[in-house]
């Protein structure tokens, strides 16, 4: 007699959905919103509207990947947000001094940087957890820009300044800013894809104690994605003053910047117990969030009724994440944010 050939059980569906990239669901829930959107709204389907919110979508876009490189490497950045817009309006401050308008940009960099590397070496070397080490020079960074480097809450930036015409405007028809963005999405995928160090922050954040147990540097990894995050957060602040014109530095103006960013972080794909996620997740989350966004002004919600809606999706976001990839033992040793 020959003997039946053995058939494998079927994967539950949490095991399924979690073999898909969650970017491509992420994008069917995009597609699904635009619908919505259409329907709801007759402004909200037109070129110029999908051209705009993307442009309003770039500086966070932006923020989130340099977010995504840190949580990908199982930390988490909470003070991007305050470098984007604290030293984007100092560098707005050095310029109503009359300081040199490349020499106050590249002394806001440098400040940025300097940011990152605190925050690397806090949780690399000092081993403060991630949250908490961020969220202090976060805090520290807006009191520091505001008793230091600012007199006043509001600076205009002129518009004869290089600064200005960088992500103001738009070239053939495509507004500056989403170019911007989309340079610095292949620059990111290159960088996560084809490089040394982006495939060991990714393997780092999936099991940190291999990647020590094969040679790795960690800790210098991980100084590299909080000094990556500061960078591009920087970026993002100039692309930000830049397309608005001016900028103002309160505790109640980085926070929605920060809540957007890591929410594309989360329904992006990238998880938060680190090793996971893509570029193209971050592209589709910034969609989703983006248009959401957008569809919530349209429709004239108050303002305590979008941050319901957008925290829920947040919520929602990060249960799902937590559903389709549950710590194990070998990740709950390898230490929390």
């Amino acid at each position: 007699m020959t003997s039946k050939p053995e058939t494998k059980p079927a994967l539950p569906l949490r095991g399924r959905l979690a073999r898909i990239d969650q970017a491509w669901l992420v994008l069917v829930l995009f597609v699904l919103l635009v619908v919505l959107g259409a329907l709801l709204n007759d402004r909200f389907l037109t070129a110029s509207n999908f051209l705009n919110f993307l442009r309003l979508a770039a500086p966070f876009a932006i923020l989130a990947l340099g977010q995504a490189i840190v949580v990908m490497g199982k930390g988490i950045d909470l003070s991007s947000a305050a470098v984007a817009l604290g030293f984007s309006q100092a560098t707005l401050a050095f310029l109503a001094q009359g300081m040199p308008e490349a020499q106050a940009i590249i002394l806001a960099i440098v400040l940025a940087a300097v940011v990152g590397v605190i925050n690397g070496w806090l949780v690399a070397y000092v081993e403060v957890p991630a949250l908490f080490a961020t969220l202090a020079t976060g805090l520290l960074t807006i009191a520091f820009v505001n008793i230091f480097l600012v007199s006043q809450n509001f600076y205009q930036l002129g518009d004869d300044t290089a600064l200005r015409a960088f992500a103001f405007g738009s070239f053939f028809g495509v507004p500056k800013a989403i170019l911007i963005a989309a340079v610095v999405f292949v620059l990111a995928w290159m960088f996560i894809k084809f490089t040394a160090s982006g495939k060991l922050i990714r393997a780092m954040g999936d099991n940190p104690q291999t990647a020590r147990s094969t040679g790795a540097p960690v800790r210098q990894l991980q100084m590299l994605s909080y000094v990556i995050s500061s960078l591009l957060a920087m970026l993002a602040g100039f692309v930000l003053v830049s397309g608005s014109g001016s900028a103002q530095t309160v505790l109640s103006s980085f926070h929605p910047l920060l809540f957007t960013a890591l929410t594309v972080t989360v329904i992006g794909g990238v998880s938060l117990s680190g090793g996971r996620g893509t570029v193209f997740g971050i592209f589709a989350g910034t969609l989703f969030v983006a248009a959401l966004n957008n569809l919530l002004i349209l429709q004239s919600l108050s303002a305590p009724l979008q941050d319901m809606i957008r925290g829920a999706v947040l919520l929602a976001a990060i249960w799902i994440d937590s559903w389709l990839h549950p710590r194990d033992e070998e990740t709950a040793k390898s230490g929390e944010l």
